[in-house]
């Protein structure tokens, strides 16, 4: 007899982390440090190095282990390594296309301001996670998305798999979108 299955399904996880106005702002304020010391081109690809925030700042241990149990929670999976890096977006800035090198990817808006109209087109800041199917798929049926956009707002966070081709719309506001974006591997 016929049988409907979903192929393909890729878990997402979008919630809030909870952190206090306080904390959120200490963590802002480290970021931005972090950033002006670690990104010598002031673009948010360009980071002179590949060490984790949480060995430079350790005010962000509590965060990284926050992520760490919903990672595997929401997953099911135990998470045998994190790499968190800050990511500063100013007013003009964006993050190219590209996949994670690892399995799971988090991205935390401690600070975000941008305020997209995606019924007008304007994804503003936006992240774009982009389907499995890739460039390779040119028809979808009415029920698949081709993209999801998760809109950046504070204290935001964003688990997904590193595989998913995502990037970020040009921001536009007049405060920087502060974020920290991760890299998990899996036991």
């Amino acid at each position: 007899f016929p049988v409907t299955i979903l192929l393909f399904a890729v878990p997402v996880l979008v919630t809030n982390l909870g952190l206090s106005d306080d904390a959120r702002f200490l963590l802002r304020e480290r970021a931005l440090n972090a950033y002006r010391v670690n990104n010598v081109n002031l673009k948010p690809w360009s980071r002179s190095t590949r060490e984790s925030l949480v060995n430079q700042e350790p005010v962000f241990k509590d965060l990284f282990a926050s992520v760490i149990c919903v990672a595997e929670t929401a997953f099911s999976v135990r998470v045998a390594s994190i790499t968190g890096r800050e990511l500063v977006q100013f007013d003009g800035d964006f993050v190219p296309p590209h996949v994670g090198p690892s399995m799971l990817s988090a991205i935390y808006w401690i600070d975000a301001a941008a305020e997209p109209k995606h019924a007008c087109g304007d994804h503003n800041g936006s992240l774009v996670l982009q389907s499995p199917v890739g460039p390779f798929g040119t028809k979808v049926l009415p029920t698949e998305e081709r993209v999801r956009f998760i809109d950046p707002m504070p204290d935001r966070l964003l688990v997904f798999p590193s595989h998913l081709v995502h990037f970020g719309h040009v921001y536009h506001a007049p405060t920087p979108s502060v974020e920290v974006h991760f890299e998990m591997e899996i036991a």
